[in-house]
């Protein structure tokens, strides 16, 4: 049942192309149509402006690469060319349309896919290890999915929300062989392994979460015994990424990040990284720029739930495993120049740790469950706005929340995204980068607007489904009393 809700939820929306979700589908175009790693068969030159589609990209040897880690573009082959197929009975074949419809369908494949399994994970967490009550791990289980940027970037070609889901599936597979009595735990830790390696080949920042894990299995007796299953299980990813570096780079350790477009790498004295000052870790955290609080309220409960999850003994190495990946991954991006992530609601470079923010703020559910729910729903109201607006904000937007989401809501705009995918020449390039010319279209859009195109009355589906799942669950639960 919260699977559906979550899938349905999710797949309802699509946040459409920018850089990023462009640079990974150029790959999986490659791939599918050149059998080839370079993108140079994507590239689209509109005026002055070279390769338009997209700015991350990287250069090497005369050819234009992602600049992303390929796990996503990878992932999204057999359902990008399956839909791909089975839209060129309905559009014309490499029209925007047939290309739209081949990113949504892959989107559903991929991030909706796994975001919806992530969100069964928390549940499985809260109710399984820490014993609350169902009706207390759904509710908890809303607040995440829906009560922070999770929400949005999963309904976004980004590799956000797939690789938290493999890191935190690691985590707990490795939590049932610490803390359940299950068999074959060679296989389990085996797993693990792969979970953890295969979300670095996703989202290389999740690295320190595999490392963590590792340790984290090494301080029990029990779990210690498979360590090496573990770190077989991470040789399929390791090949995988070595593989691509080696032929598009020439080593196995060579990164696109070396030969990336030096106009979106945020240096500073030619450096990516500086060290975190107190002024950058309040901007990350409470400011209304890309505050990690200012849009996700509900991590607030972190600070109380945290003391409540210290009181249980048994749970204390997870405490710390938790505290550990927060607080890493907090400081390591307040120490990273371009931290704000580039056209985003938030900070999303965050959202590979969210899981473990949010296993630290559901303990002050018992304790304070009046507070929580007034916070959680503070929360998902702010989620579903920017969702229903889009999280594709510029950079130069001082307060995404009140300057374009609150501000598109009133006005009744929805799906404001205004960058397309593909066919770059049908647009004005500087009408995509001013908020002010942003017009209605369907680059971005949610399935509601089938009904009501462009309008805000296209939620109301989506609302009604809601409604049927409260009645649903309700009803299941009064069946098992």
């Amino acid at each position: 049942m919260l699977f559906v809700l979550f899938l349905v939820s999710y797949g309802y929306f699509f946040q459409g192309g920018g850089w990023n979700q462009n640079s990974r589908i150029c790959l999986t175009r490659a791939i599918i149509h050149h059998r080839t790693f370079t993108i140079d068969q994507c590239r689209e030159d509109v005026g002055d402006l070279k390769f338009a589609n997209t700015g991350d990209w990287a250069f090497y040897n005369g050819h234009y690469y992602s600049n992303k880690a390929p796990g996503l573009s990878f992932i999204a082959i057999p359902s990008f060319a399956v839909a791909e197929y089975l839209s060129g009975f309905f559009f014309l074949p490499g029209s925007e349309k047939h290309m739209l419809f081949s990113v949504y369908m892959s989107t559903l494949c991929t991030t909706v896919l796994f975001s919806s399994l992530l969100c069964l994970l928390m549940f499985h967490i809260f109710n399984h290890f820490f014993r609350m009550n169902s009706n207390m791990c759904v509710l908890l289980t809303l607040c995440f999915g829906f009560g922070t940027l999770a929400f949005s970037y999963s309904t976004t070609f980004y590799a956000h929300q797939p690789s938290a889901f493999c890191s935190l599936l690691s985590f707990v597979l490795i939590l049932h062989i610490r803390h359940g009595k299950v068999a074959r735990k060679g296989i389990i830790s085996l797993f693990a392994g792969f979970a953890a390696a295969s979300a670095v080949v996703l989202e290389p920042s999740t690295l320190f979460i595999l490392v963590a894990v590792l340790l984290y299995a090494m301080s029990c007796r029990e779990s210690r015994r498979y360590i090496i299953p573990f770190l077989a299980g991470c040789v399929p990813a390791g090949v995988v990424q070595g593989f691509y570096n080696v032929t598009c780079f020439d080593y196995p350790l060579s990164l696109s990040y070396q030969y990336s477009n030096e106009l979106v790498m945020w240096q500073v004295n030619g450096t990516l990284f500086g060290i975190p000052s107190p002024q950058r870790l309040f901007q990350l955290l409470f400011s209304p720029y890309r505050g990690l609080f200012f849009t996700s309220p509900i991590f607030l409960m972190a600070l109380p739930g945290s003391f409540l999850f210290f009181k249980n003994k048994r749970w204390r190495p997870e405490l710390l495993f938790c505290l550990g990946v927060s607080l890493f991954f907090i400081i390591f991006i307040a120490g990273f120049h371009g931290w704000h992530g580039g056209w985003a609601a938030g900070p999303r470079y965050l959202l590979p740790a969210f899981p473990w923010f949010f296993l630290l703020t559901g303990f002050s559910l018992t304790r304070f469950p009046k507070i929580f729910k007034v916070i959680g729903l503070v929360s998902v109201l702010i989620n579903l706005s920017i969702t229903i607006v889009g999280n594709e904000i510029p950079l130069e937007v001082k307060n995404p929340l009140a300057e374009v989401v609150l501000k598109s809501l009133i006005a009744g705009s929805i799906a404001i995204n205004p960058v397309p995918l593909s066919h770059f020449e049908d647009y004005n390039m500087n009408d995509l980068v001013r908020i002010d010319a942003w017009e209605a279209n369907f680059n971005s859009f949610n399935l509601g607007e089938l009904l009501f195109p462009n309008s805000l009355a296209s939620i109301f589906p989506l609302m009604c489904f809601w409604i049927i799942w409260g009645y649903w669950w309700r009803r299941f639960f009064r069946t098992l009393e």
